[in-house]
């Protein structure tokens, strides 16, 4: 009976490991989580289409040319205004001066110390040559020289040049000072401005405080560039502005000075101004700089440089992505509409693939 027993339990044992026990008896494994992620793409189509390239520049109507002066000294009573708002001068002419008396002594009396030291100076010069050839002859003919002369001649020259040499240092430092004291016109123009001195200033102004500014007669448009190499004179370009189009012409191209840096300022001149057209008036130019029509295209921020090549991605009708190197042509970027930044592609893509964006 026990053994009956023993050999039922071994059965129902081995039955259990076969499986054959109902499936919701069965222990429940962990299930398996899969992460898939995909990958998602911006794409455009190639078109067919045109293309333009151009420069837009912002420009104000104003005075060609203009100048403000100031005087270079400080502190000194305006000695005399020569000219009224309003008046025509010329380039060289003398606008106004401050006063000279804190230092029109010591001025005269520089020059005439000039004046007297280069009649000295002169003099010892004329006996010093004298000495010169003298000891030159005796050399010459073996005669005896007392050489102390010469050295007495030429001790005399120098130190009578040498005090030359200051006071002259001396007398350009006072003209200097009488220069920065006088404004003088750059340019043929008008007066525009005079500074009004406030009478508890008892006549006197700062130095570089502007005094007095003036512009010539010529008008223009003036456009602040970073580029000038698209402009050349007796160009003719039409500026829009909100009084009208107007036909211009390149008349001046101011560029920096060498190594200055900063923008060339181009001048534009009216073919026909109006009565409309007053300084401050502001305008737009609009440049053309390249086109292509009816040539395929992509967007250009699909564009892309692989090992110094122009390519792009593409895909195909089932999402799969790969390189395509491409030859391209006019490319347009940085414009505000971003419809009109295109490239030309020359070949590589036909119209209708479609490619990544970046």
């Amino acid at each position: 009976m026990k053994k009956l027993a023993a050999l039922a339990l071994a059965v129902c044992v081995l039955l259990s490991g076969c499986g054959l026990f109902p499936a919701e008896e069965e222990l429940k494994k962990a299930p398996v989580v899969q992460s898939v992620e995909e990958e998602y793409f911006t794409t455009a189509e190639v078109k067919v289409g045109n293309i333009r390239d151009y420069v837009s520049e912002h420009c104000t109507y104003q005075y060609q040319t203009s100048q403000s002066l100031s005087f270079e000294v400080g502190g000194e009573a305006i000695k005399e205004t020569y000219v009224t708002l309003g008046q025509k001068v010329f380039a060289g002419d003398v606008l106004a001066e401050l006063s000279i008396e804190s230092i029109e002594e010591e001025l005269e009396e520089s020059r005439k110390l000039v004046e007297q030291l280069d009649e000295e100076a002169a003099y010892y010069e004329g006996l010093l040559s004298i000495e010169k050839e003298r000891a030159a002859l005796a050399k010459r003919y073996g005669r005896d020289y007392d050489q102390s002369k010469l050295t007495k001649a030429t001790n005399a020259y120098e130190e009578v040049a040498g005090r030359k040499y200051v006071a002259e240092l001396r007398l350009g430092e006072l003209e200097a000072d009488v220069n920065g004291r006088r404004l003088v016109a750059g340019i043929d123009g008008i007066v525009d401005y005079i500074r009004q001195i406030p009478a508890w200033y008892n006549g006197r102004i700062n130095a570089r405080e502007k005094y007095i500014s003036i512009h010539s007669e010529k008008t223009g448009f003036v456009i602040p560039t970073l580029d000038d190499s698209i402009y050349h004179f007796g160009d003719v370009y039409t500026i829009v502005t909100d009084v009208g189009s107007y036909e211009c012409e390149v008349v001046k191209i101011n560029r920096p000075a060498s190594g200055a840096g900063g923008r060339t300022n181009v001048v534009l001149e009216p073919l026909h101004p109006d009565e409309n057209l007053v300084i401050g008036t502001s305008g737009d130019l609009i440049i053309e700089t390249g086109s292509r029509t009816n040539v395929t295209y992509i967007p250009t921020y699909a564009l892309r440089t692989i090992d110094g090549k122009s390519a792009v991605y593409v895909t195909d009708d089932k999402g799969m992505r790969s390189i395509r190197f491409i030859e391209i042509g006019l490319s347009v970027d940085g414009k505000s509409d971003p419809e009109e930044n295109r490239t030309e592609v020359i070949s590589g893509l036909t119209a209708g693939e479609m490619v990544i964006l970046k």
